[in-house]
């Protein structure tokens, strides 16, 4: 099967997935309004504009989320975001790749790898729903470059310009990443010897070491993880 065969594709929320933002709806809201009600010095008009204003923003989500989509044909990819919908020809198209979701440890049900399309400048776009909780994410990338070789025409020639706007971000993400990690760790080892420290008798370390003790590996380790990704991003430019 040629990769124009295989156009078009398009990358919708799973049904599944709506059905959860409508529970998690329904749960959230009375918990988000209990409190307002329960409070008695709060007009009553107020409390009213409050629930119509957040069931209008619970609602725009319900409505944006099934809005959302990506669709590739042979004109190109099209992204219909929240707000406005834009479509990258495949002349335009610099790379298509997938990348670790930085977001992905603040929530769970977050996608751990999500995709972007980068334009002829190097900025890129979401692609929507072309993630590892919708879709083989490998194999629908590899789809969508067969496609953009294939019909980006003859006359295409990498911009180095965005070449190189788009290593540097891709870059600086790695070393967010690394950051993140190392920040981790550090609270992690924090908490180790803090409670060490806490519990144990050791006659060579006083007691401001309890203090001390816990900051200063913090400390290090993070300065550790900052150093260590600076020199990495160096490399990358």
């Amino acid at each position: 099967m040629t990769a124009s065969s295989s156009l078009p594709r398009t990358y919708r929320i799973k049904p599944g997935k709506m059905t959860a933002v409508y529970i998690a709806a329904g749960l959230g809201l009375p918990a988000a309004l209990i409190p307002l009600y329960g409070e008695e010095s709060i007009p009553g008009w107020v409390k009213w504009l409050v629930t119509w204003a957040v069931l209008g923003f619970v609602g725009w989500i319900a409505y944006a989320a099934r809005r959302l989509s990506t669709t590739a044909d042979r004109q190109g990819i099209r992204v219909r975001g929240f707000f406005r919908q834009r479509r990258i020809a495949w002349a335009d198209v610099q790379d298509i790749r997938a990348v670790p979701n930085p977001s992905a440890a603040m929530g769970q049900g977050q996608p751990q790898v999500i995709s972007y399309a980068y334009g002829r400048d190097g900025r890129r776009v979401q692609l929507y729903y072309l993630d590892d909780h919708h879709v083989h994410v490998e194999r629908e990338i590899e789809a969508l470059r067969a496609a953009w070789q294939r019909l980006r025409g003859e006359d295409w020639t990498e911009d180095a310009a965005a070449a190189r706007r788009i290593d540097r971000r891709s870059a600086r993400e790695i070393n967010l990443l690394r950051a993140m990690s190392w920040s981790m760790f550090s609270v992690l080892a924090f908490t180790v010897l803090f409670v060490v420290l806490l519990l144990t008798d050791n006659v060579f370390l006083g007691p401001e070491w309890i203090l001390i003790g816990p900051v200063l590996v913090f400390l290090a380790v993070w300065l550790g993880g900052s150093l260590f990704g600076a020199g990495d991003d160096d490399r990358g430019r």
